[in-house]
């Protein structure tokens, strides 16, 4: 390969993790993905960090020759998640999944102790998904002693998922402002941890890794990440931040759009230059965050763990997502009515319970979850556009944005033009485009190349 330097996107992912590599004209020039190896237990779900580790290493394999004219890394991937560390930066125990159920006691006594005040600060209401809840749970829960109990106890350190691939690459230790926002710790306003949250649960905040804007450079790869990683000694490494967030960013997404995320989980999002009505806000179940940077803040409103829904329903089905697709077109063209698929159904299903569908044939029933899946987007966009105004157009990227049938569902629920990604990795490509303003190619994300998208045809469009 040749052509000069390329610009190297990691997004690690609930599911999967995908590396791509772009040319500084924004000419993908490389791509892989593998599975995300976070194992289930029951319903919670979890990581050993060498694991996580050694499955960057063969994703980053993948990319061949590329790899050599990489110029400079940029890493995003889920929030929350993360793993505590001793001085050594050994790992003490595995990354618990942002979705694991643990540390319901945790935020049950720091709700007690600071009521809504602290859903005001931190921009969303606290849940098991933060991180302090997730640590605070790991303390109270400390088998065999390895986390030496009290306050920081023998935690040195805790990194989230895009922090350990900085750490493991480069040594260095830092995070970013769309990730610290995430912990439950951080005041989303004043841009600062606060450490009566971390006291209340026996937690010394100073794990936490100091917060940098996204672009900026927060290490280089060192002679240990280069020999796992296959990456030369030296070029630079930047978190990018929350994938959602990135996502918005490799799309190009500007104030008036509003962007749709779907992975495993679905989510919502829209710019805003000022801090948002906070109380607001929260009345209309959404939450607020930082744009990766710090420096605008974006409002989120989720819709469901559609992912997770999908692959649930297909197994309990017994088929493929492409086969159920290619049965949805089927029975669309056919003229089969999509078959009712209730809310209490996709509630159900995302917590965990085993799908009951309805008997009926699997193109009609897919169709008719796929609606289920689209109202409940709409219903979150419209939450977004009672805070913020309407939108002009509906941007959607991720996995899910290959599927055309629910690709089809949105345009003919939606009240606005909707867009669909052309590049399903929009989170790497906006981490590649964080990796470019670290090596000088642009001065802001907001100047690197964005991935170009197709309009989705409505039913009066196709006909």
């Amino acid at each position: 390969m040749s052509g000069g330097p390329l610009l190297l996107g990691l997004d690690v992912g609930t599911t999967r993790m995908k590396a791509l590599l772009i040319s500084r004209d924004g000419e993908q020039r490389g791509s892989s993905a593998i599975p995300t190896p976070f194992t289930t237990r029951g319903r919670g779900s979890e990581m050993a960090v060498p694991a996580m580790v050694e499955a960057v290493g063969r994703l980053l394999a993948r990319l061949g020759d590329g790899l050599e004219e990489v110029e400079a890394l940029g890493v995003a991937g889920v929030a929350e998640s993360g793993a505590p560390l001793d001085g050594e930066g050994r790992a003490l125990a595995p990354v618990i999944a942002w979705h694991d159920p643990r540390g319901e006691e945790q935020v049950k006594r720091l709700n007690e102790q600071f009521g809504e005040e602290l859903s005001r600060r931190i921009g969303q209401p606290l849940r098991t998904v933060s991180t302090v809840a997730k640590l605070g749970w790991l303390l109270d829960h400390d088998l065999g002693g390895a986390l030496g109990g009290g306050i920081g106890g023998g935690i040195r350190r805790w990194l989230g998922v895009p922090e350990l691939c900085l750490f493991h690459l480069s040594g260095s230790q830092a995070s970013e402002h769309s990730l610290a926002v995430r912990t439950g710790a951080y005041h989303v306003v004043e841009r600062r941890y606060m450490p009566e949250v971390g006291d209340a649960l026996g937690i010394d905040l100073e794990v936490l890794a100091p917060v940098l804007p996204a672009g900026s450079v927060m290490g280089h790869v060192s002679a240990e990440g280069a020999s796992w990683s296959g990456l030369r000694e030296g070029i630079p490494v930047t978190v990018a931040g929350h994938d959602h967030l990135v996502g918005a960013e490799g799309v190009g997404a500007g104030h008036d759009d509003v962007v749709n995320s779907v992975g495993t989980a679905e989510t919502l999002m829209r710019r805003k230059p000022t801090p948002p009505d906070m109380d607001e806000t929260l009345e209309l179940r959404a939450a607020v965050t930082l744009r990766p940077g710090g420096e605008e803040w974006v409002v989120l409103a989720s819709a469901a763990r559609a992912g997770l829904v999908l692959e649930a329903a297909a197994e309990a089905l017994g088929r493929s997502l492409g086969d159920l697709d290619a049965l949805a077109e089927e029975a669309k063209e056919a003229g089969a009515e999509a078959v009712e698929v209730g809310d209490d159904t996709v509630r159900s299903i995302q917590s965990g319970d085993p799908p009951e569908l309805p008997d009926a044939p699997l193109g009609a029933v897919w169709n008719g979850l796929l609606r289920a899946l689209s109202e409940r987007t709409f219903e979150s966009a419209t939450r977004l556009a009672q805070l913020l105004g309407p939108a002009e157009r509906l941007i959607v990227f991720g996995g899910g944005s290959r599927s055309a049938p629910w690709m089809e569902a949105k345009a003919r629920m939606a009240d606005l033009p909707v867009f669909r990604a052309r590049l399903t990795d929009a989170v790497a490509h906006g981490a590649a485009c964080f990796a470019g303003v670290a090596a000088g190619a642009w001065p802001t994300v907001g100047q690197a190349p964005t991935a170009s998208m197709d309009e989705v045809p409505t039913d009066e469009d196709r006909a």
